[in-house]
């Protein structure tokens, strides 16, 4: 069996831990991506299911397994699904998951730290993943971190994601040498009757989270914060995808939002979503953007060549998609490409004289 890499070596690099709540579009996404996320090495998904059924997120964790994309996958949730279950069945819930996979060289178990956590849960957790390289996530209310660091003196803390608010000094203080991580809350403010294409832009902390002493800088990749949060009417018509400023330095990330526009009465919302593609198209073209390609953005082409309208499920997945894929791109060094150079445009061109 090949060790994984050293986790640390990662604090020499730019590293993304994009926040994924186990929805199935969220899944699906990182399962297609998976060999490509993993070779490229630049993002390692933090995972906390909302969902007890676990077919599909188990197989998204083999994949990831299979093409040795380092996973932090919460073993203990507490929402949607996990809301009314004691800590302790959680817990097991979530040994169960993990211990059901072939291999699990790969996969980090993740404690979330909650107002229901118990010592007895925690020294259950350790007494379950101690000897493997571990995680925690400090959500709202989350008991002293000092306290619960203290409970775990001697296991492998490599990881801590601050949900939201940003770490304070006191909690860094007690990582005990653990890389800090702050799952930012980017998600803009949504009008109720989106009417023309918007552009805000999502992040720049890959120029930014090294100069606070971070291990990384995490977001939960333009979805809601909160996999309750329902989605607006005007969603679904229109949909949002990353890009990248080729021109600023930095590496800032942009969102843009494609919506319907003003089409003829009665077309539907099929007319209304393939008026947003075709404003997806026209800005590709674009000098101050950069979309990808993405495997993802190939697919919206796609479905605008032929004609087919993505359901709202599969569009939201190739957001998902696009977004992982983008910046994994741009970590790697793949997005922006590179220019094609100042060759004449007639060397380009076909020539049925010159053939």
């Amino acid at each position: 069996m090949i060790p994984p890499p050293s986790i640390d070596t990662a604090e020499a690099e730019t590293m993304y831990y994009p926040y994924l709540h186990g929805k199935q579009k969220e899944v699906l996404a990182l399962r297609h991506l998976a060999a490509l996320l993993g070779s490229e090495g630049q993002v390692q998904p933090v995972l906390e299911p909302v969902r007890q059924a676990a077919t599909s997120l188990r197989h998204t964790l083999e994949a990831c397994e299979a093409h040795r994309l380092q996973t932090w996958l919460v073993v203990n949730p507490v929402r949607q699904d996990f809301e009314l279950l004691r800590p302790a069945q959680t817990l097991e819930w979530g040994r169960q998951l993990f211990t059901s996979l072939p291999r699990r060289q790969w996969i980090h178990p993740t404690l979330m730290l909650g107002p229901a956590l118990t010592p007895e849960v925690v020294r259950r957790f350790v007494q379950l993943f101690g000897g493997r390289p571990m995680g925690l996530v400090v959500g709202r209310d989350a008991p002293p971190l000092p306290d619960v660091m203290a409970l775990l003196a001697g296991v492998q803390v490599r990881r801590v994601f601050f949900k939201d608010a940003e770490p304070a000094p006191l909690a860094r203080a007690a990582l005990n040498g653990a890389g800090c991580v702050w799952v930012e809350n980017r998600r803009l403010p949504e009008s109720q009757d989106l009417r023309a294409s918007e552009r805000h832009l999502f992040t720049d902390r890959p120029a930014t989270f090294r100069e606070e002493g971070l291990a990384g800088f995490s977001d939960y990749t333009t979805l809601p914060s909160r996999p309750e949060a329902p989605e607006l009417p005007s969603r679904s018509v229109a949909f949002r995808l990353s890009f990248l400023r080729p021109q600023a330095a930095g590496g800032a990330v942009w969102l843009e939002h494609f919506m319907n526009g003003k089409v003829a009465e009665g077309g539907g919302a099929d007319a209304r979503f393939r008026y947003a593609l075709h404003a997806f198209h026209a800005a590709l073209d674009r000098k101050d953007a950069c979309f990808g390609p993405t495997e993802a953005a190939r697919r919206y082409l796609t479905s605008l060549i032929d004609g087919s309208t993505p359901s709202r499920a599969l569009s939201k997945q190739w957001e998902v998609m696009h977004h992982l894929e983008l910046v994994s791109g741009m970590l790697a060094g793949r997005f922006p490409p590179a220019p094609v150079g100042d060759a004449p445009r007639s060397l380009l061109e076909f020539d049925p004289v010159r053939r």
